[in-house]
């Protein structure tokens, strides 16, 4: 499965509006049409480790595709 995630980030100067495609393991069969939410957190922690230490990061949205 494929999560599309946008996000912001932001520091005192400005801010920047990104977006990314998340490939998530999920079960073969799934009634849901929520994207792996667990996944993204894992994805948006690793990112805030990549950022420098002033920058911070803000997901607004995400949406199976």
């Amino acid at each position: 499965m494929k999560t599309y995630i946008t996000y912001v980030v932001q520091n005192e100067k400005g801010h920047k509006h990104l977006s990314e495609v998340l490939e998530t393991k999920s079960p073969l069969y799934s009634y849901s049409n929520d994207p792996q939410v667990d996944e993204v957190m894992k994805w948006a922690d690793k990112k805030r480790k990549e950022l420098k230490q002033e920058e911070s990061l803000v997901i607004t949205s995400m949406f199976k595709l």
